[in-house]
């Protein structure tokens, strides 16, 4: 299955998935975000992204 990504991700929908590891979308994160979350530490821990270390490895965009 082909997957497709957001060149920007500024300009992604908030289904486009930021942390491949944990499986996070963006619109996760802009609602942790809207939550209270100010942090990067806040947004992982409210969301669960970036805490498996693999989202390189995972991500289409390789990085």
């Amino acid at each position: 299955m082909l997957m497709r990504y957001s060149q920007d991700i500024l300009s992604a929908p908030d289904e486009e998935l930021v942390c491949y590891c944990s499986g996070v979308s963006k619109g996760e994160i802009r609602a942790a975000m809207r939550a209270g979350a100010k942090t990067l530490a806040e947004v992982k821990a409210a969301t669960g992204a970036c805490t498996v270390s693999r989202c390189q490895e995972l991500s289409p965009r390789g990085r």
